[in-house]
């Protein structure tokens, strides 16, 4: 009789350990699919966050090359006015969705500290004429943006454009 290691006999009393083996693969696998769906799922979200902000841009871009300031009477703007209007609606779109990569874990810390030392040079513009449009644009836009990104910038001061 073959006494070798890989017996039936010998092969159906280690059968309780093969499917304890086979069971902890199969909720690995399970749990290694869940991670990057999920994963798959937060790059999906940012993608199509960052979409949206660019068809804004496209949209704040077109408005400034026509001269149209977006979404404001601009009788009173010259063309550098509209333009500096124009640029602060894009940029807290493009800043917003910076925001949502970096919650997402999409952004490192470094990168999003270099969107938040833009936004704070914003906050503390010193230019009268271009903090007034600033703040104009910012409360039109404030109603629309994530309520996260909001609380965040509002945390940082704004210039007030009464004292310069």
């Amino acid at each position: 009789m073959n006494k070798s290691i890989f017996s039936i006999n010998s092969l159906s009393k280690y059968s309780d350990l093969f499917q304890i083996v086979g069971v902890i693969g199969l909720i690995s696998s399970l749990i290694f699919v869940g991670l990057e769906l999920r994963q798959s799922h937060k790059i999906a979200m940012s993608d199509q966050h960052l979409a949206r902000a660019q068809v804004w841009v496209s949209v704040y871009n077109s408005a400034t090359s026509r001269s149209l300031a977006h979404q404001y009477d601009q009788d009173h703007y010259s063309d550098y006015d509209i333009y500096v209007h124009n640029s602060f609606n894009a940029m807290w779109n493009i800043y917003e969705a910076d925001y949502l990569r970096y919650r997402l874990g999409l952004m490192t810390d470094d990168a999003w500290q270099g969107r938040l030392n833009s936004i704070n040079s914003i906050k503390k513009n010193d230019n009268s004429f271009d903090c007034m449009i600033r703040d104009r644009v910012w409360e039109n836009n404030r109603l629309i943006l994530d309520s996260e990104f909001v609380k965040l910038v509002e945390e940082i001061p704004f210039e007030d454009c009464e004292a310069l």
